[in-house]
């Protein structure tokens, strides 16, 4: 028993370093070879029971599902020992079971060429048609990617511009600066004095006070300033509301070009003492 069990367990290191090349081999995609057939004379013991020990292995992970593996194995057992021919129905079966129907009916196939006056050929072929009526039931397998035509990418959309909001910030700013100055030239106040002379002279025939006398002295003041700063506010309000409509009308819509040249920008400037547009550059 002991010396069972290690044969077993060689046999098990032994599938699985043969069933690395195997797998690889299905993984590319190309239908793996079968050695020609052979009679048991040719075949040594040492590697009929070699052949045995794989076939075990592989009979493990078939009864585990683990279909790749155990094909592999039993491949490699068919190939030390190809006078086996019973280990192609194995393989057809458990082709069969992965889900690979072209291969099963392949290994099928094979062993009715080499066993023709098998017993069980009756049945065989009958499961040589059922799994050519299966294959063409299949629906087509999805072209590969080297197949496949490769549609072109989508073109990328065109940057365009749009008007922006700053113009309109810069005409509402001017707007409230006008509506500013007219809302000082109404609220003005109004006094007798000399504006120009900035003289108030006092009324003695009134007796007016020392108070009434300084409030009227300051509505005349208010009345000078106010009168001078109503009409600069609406002139330089207007001056802006002109500026950023120019602005809004001149700033470039459409399609953004690329051209690396240095295009001119209108932009709005203000400093103290003037209130209108500049021009710039940008790349």
């Amino acid at each position: 028993m002991r010396a069972r069990k290690l044969v077993i367990g060689s046999g098990f290191l032994f599938a699985v370093a043969t069933s690395v090349p195997a797998l690889a081999q299905s993984a590319s995609g190309s239908s793996p070879s079968y050695p020609a057939a052979c009679s048991g004379a040719s075949v040594s013991q040492g590697e009929s029971e070699r052949a045995h020990t794989i076939y075990q292995a592989g009979k493990v992970q078939y009864d585990d599902k683990n279909y790749d593996a155990a094909i592999a194995q039993f491949r490699e057992a068919y190939k030390r020992d190809c006078s086996k021919h019973d280990l192609l129905i194995i393989i057809s079966r458990a082709y069969e079971l992965k889900g690979d129907k072209v291969e099963a009916l392949r290994a099928l196939e094979m062993y009715l060429e080499r066993v023709p006056s098998s017993p069980d050929a009756p049945t065989h072929r009958n499961g040589i048609e059922s799994l050519k009526r299966q294959i063409a039931a299949q629906p087509p397998a999805p072209p590969t990617a080297s197949t496949t035509a490769t549609a072109p990418p989508p073109a990328t959309p065109a940057e365009t511009r749009e008007h922006t909001v700053p113009p309109w910030i810069v005409v509402g700013v001017g707007g409230a600066v006008a509506i500013a100055g007219a809302i000082l030239l109404i609220a003005k106040p109004t006094s007798d004095c000399d504006l120009d002379a900035q003289v108030c002279a006092r009324d003695f025939a009134h007796n007016e006070t020392d108070a009434a006398f300084k409030a009227r002295q300051k509505d005349a003041e208010r009345e000078k300033s106010w009168g001078i700063a109503g009409p600069i506010m609406i002139g330089g309000g207007l001056a802006i509301v002109a500026g950023g409509l120019l602005w809004h009308f001149l700033e470039p819509t459409g399609p953004v070009e690329k051209t690396g040249k240095i295009k001119p920008k209108l932009e709005p400037s203000v400093a103290q003492g003037y209130a209108g547009m500049s021009f710039g550059g940008t790349f």
